[in-house]
């Protein structure tokens, strides 16, 4: 066991060069070089303390093997063992030298960490015979989309905020978007501008906190308390000190002239942003040509320093997102002027910009400095097809994956571009972790930081089986086999898609739905077949080595895999019991809808035997966010997920999971209610008509009013239902029984 006080004790008696010379970490922390000029305040920790403090959370087993040699003048990043039987790591940064740690702990010593289980069953401290010399990484990594934020971030605790970073820096990001600590930037900056009055009803709960930093929408999930605005603003400054002691950079919000809608002064220089998606009223834009801008620009970056306690040197911000309207705005010098902010505030400050629906206009690109500049490419397709080259005016660009929307659950990937992306990336500066809901899909995301580090073409069959042997423990040929199958399959899509195909047992029930969400592509890409016969796989395998099941990313897969089949079996009996509706067949409608709803209940309990899967462990992470108000966060976040509004809109399901909880509680009762009616002879609700759009393609959905299936849908924020806060059930009869019969019904005898 190790104590508080033997960890600290190691961790202060690691080794570090510095500019050549042995020090210990005390020494280095006095030899630490001088805080940046755009800096005002330095991390908390040395680089040297910082490293070790790394390793010893981490891998505390490991924390009197490991030394490092950090020094500017080196060129390469290199691991190599010591007479002593450790290894020294060596490189020019504290970042790169964690991101050597890494590359240690995946390739040689095969320490698994992910979202979705660690594993250290095949882990050995290996000492190097030669110097292996770790492949270089692109200089702009980012992580997280403001998406990301909501979908995904709403239910990180503090700890589990710091353990991501900690992952991140393993993995050679080297910016991280922080919007956490927003809120009390923004009440700060209402106050000195005279509209401390609008603060309550422009700030959104956290969970909406994405599309209120995009300028999407306001006080969503709101009044927030002010507990809660001072718990985030701690929440926020944690952040930024761990991702800075890791010598990683926080990107912050950036002012680009967002105002509450209802703000009433400068009225000349406005331009209102109408209605978002769903409805919502936008912040109105304060033209950043104007001259009230500088002055407002200033009291925001005073009160964005005094939050965080330091001058960031990079930030996020769009103008006119998803829509929003310029106005008749020059947009060259709108770009000039929110730039020039920035620079007065950070000098050499770098501004990341979102491409997405249409975003950014090549005439505000035009008004941007090429040098201080960066486009965050965000990309859906995935296909092998693809290519990865873009040209944006001379600005530097990143090319950001965008595998998964709303966090949904499905297999899915893009194995053929990850593969391929050689050499420079074609141009790009970095790659970007962008994804909406990134704890799922562990073997892609494996390969897109395996991508991170290696410039080489990726070689699948090896790259698997240390994908194997690192998570399981085991690189049998089932295992390996079993995870080629998938590769080839769910991983390899065909052409540009929003994300998985989605289950249907998320959806809004009908008996022609093919999808449970507005913007995703129902069509599917690859025989369902493959992934049961990936998942008889990893059941065989782990019936001759039950070992395996003590390895909670095999358990997570292979209930990931399980709950996949039932959803392609799902989609193959809906029109079945269609075609018996539509034949007034009673008896085989009775069949069919009964063996639909026989999936809900075995869905719910294979996705019970893991953690990762409790809607109880999602919403518990939630409230650990607001300690004092638990229900502030918990009821945002179910509704997000669910509904997304407090109405029936496009916006439906769009951030469907497939958690224990809400299959049992909430998919499944509005499915018995729908068949239920439909078995009296009960016709569906009369439809109505919505417009949405995405990336400028105008999309009618027809939304029924289904007034028993809306009653579940909108009393669930407040429902009571049972929680699971461990797993329960055994996963090895239950994938028995999932993994049984063939995809397609009609195929069983």
């Amino acid at each position: 066991m190790i104590t508080h006080l033997t960890l600290a004790l190691r961790i202060t008696t690691v080794t570090f060069l510095l500019a050549g010379t042995f020090v210990t970490a005390q020494q280095a922390d006095k030899k630490k070089p001088a805080v940046s000029p755009a800096s005002s305040t330095a991390p908390a920790l040395s680089s040297a303390e910082a490293a070790a403090a790394l390793v010893a959370r981490v891998t505390p087993e490991y924390a009197d093997k490991v030394t490092f040699s950090i020094s500017d003048k080196k060129e390469e990043t290199s691991i190599k063992g010591t007479k002593d039987g450790k290894i020294r790591i060596s490189g020019p940064t504290v970042l790169e030298c964690v991101r050597a740690y890494g590359y240690y702990l995946r390739n040689i010593a095969h320490v698994h960490l992910s979202w979705n289980g660690d594993n250290k069953s095949a882990a050995k401290f290996v000492v190097p015979e030669k110097k292996i010399v770790v492949p270089p990484t692109l200089p702009l990594n980012f992580a997280f989309n403001y998406c990301t934020l909501s979908y995904t971030g709403a239910h990180w605790s503090k700890e589990k905020w710091l353990k991501e970073i900690d992952r991140l820096a393993l993995n050679g990001f080297s910016y991280v978007l922080v919007t956490s600590g927003l809120e009390k930037v923004w009440q700060g900056f209402l106050a000195d501008i005279g509209c401390k009055n609008l603060a309550s009803s422009f700030i959104a709960n956290p969970c909406y906190a994405a599309w209120w930093n995009m300028g999407n929408l306001e006080g969503e999930g709101g009044p927030v308390s002010q507990q809660l605005i001072d718990r985030e603003a701690q929440l926020g400054k944690a952040i930024t000190a761990r991702i800075r002691e890791l010598g990683m950079q926080p990107v912050l919000q950036g002012y680009i002239g967002f105002v509450p809608h209802d703000y009433s002064r400068n009225k000349n220089d406005l331009l209102p942003q109408g209605q978002w998606v769903g409805g919502y009223e936008r912040p109105t834009v304060l033209r950043p040509d104007s001259a009230a801008f500088p002055d407002m620009a200033k009291a925001w970056y005073k009160n964005l320093e005094k939050v965080y306690g330091f001058r960031a040197t990079a930030f996020g911000g769009d103008l006119f997102h998803e829509g929003g309207r310029t106005g008749g705005a020059d947009l060259g010098a709108c770009a000039k002027a929110v730039q020039a902010a920035m620079q007065k505030f950070s000098p050499g400050s770098i501004w990341f910009l979102q491409e997405w629906g249409g975003n950014p206009k090549r005439e505000l690109l035009d008004g941007t400095d090429k040098e201080h500049t960066v486009i965050l490419a965000l990309e859906k397709d995935l296909s092998e097809t693809n290519r990865m080259h873009r040209d944006y005016q001379g600005r530097r660009f990143v090319w950001c994956e965008l595998a998964n929307f709303g966090g949904n659950h499905g297999l899915f990937g893009g194995f053929g571009i990850l593969e391929k992306a050689a050499g420079d990336a074609e141009g790009a500066s970095g790659f970007g972790l962008l994804s909406e809901g990134i704890e799922t899909n562990p073997l892609y995301y494996a390969l897109f930081f395996e991508r991170l580090n290696n410039r080489d073409v990726i070689d699948r069959e090896a790259f698997i089986q240390n994908y194997a042997l690192s998570r399981y423990g085991s690189d049998k040929p089932d295992l390996t086999e079993a995870l080629s199958l998938l590769a080839s399959s769910v991983y390899s899509p065909t052409g540009r898609r929003e994300g998985c195909p989605e289950s249907i047992l998320c959806a809004r029930p009908s008996l022609t739905v093919n999808k449970a969400s507005t913007w995703s592509d129902p069509n599917v890409f690859y025989d369902p077949e493959d992934v049961r016969k990936a998942g008889l796989l990893l059941l065989k395998a782990a019936k001759e080595n039950p070992a395996l099941l003590k390895s909670s990313g095999f358990c997570y897969d292979l209930a990931d895999v399980c709950r996949q089949v039932l959803a392609e079996r799902a989609r193959a009996i809906l029109p079945l019991c269609k075609e018996a509706n539509d034949k007034k067949d009673k008896a085989a409608f009775k069949k069919y809808s009964e063996q639909f709803l026989a999936l809900f209940p075995l869905t719910a309990d294979i996705l019970a035997t893991h953690k990762d899967f409790l809607l109880g462990n999602f919403l518990d992470g939630a409230a650990r966010r607001s300690p004092g108000k638990p229900d502030e966060m918990t009821r945002a976040l179910r509704r997000l997920i669910t509904t997304w509004t407090a109405e029936i809109t496009s916006l439906n399901d769009y951030a469907h999971r497939q958690l224990s909880e809400l299959i049992r509680s909430y998919y499944l009762p509005r499915w018995q209610v729908f068949f239920r009616e439909k078995s009296a002879g009960g016709k569906e609700g009369a439809s109505r008509e919505v417009v949405v759009t995405n990336n400028g393609e105008r999309i009618v959905r027809k939304i029924r009013d289904d007034k028993s299936v809306q009653s579940i849908e909108l009393s669930f924020p407040t429902a009571k239902i049972p929680l699971l806060s461990e797993p329960v059930g055994d996963i090895i009869p239950l994938a028995e029984k999932a993994l049984a019969e063939p995809i397609n019904p009609t195929e069983t005898n």
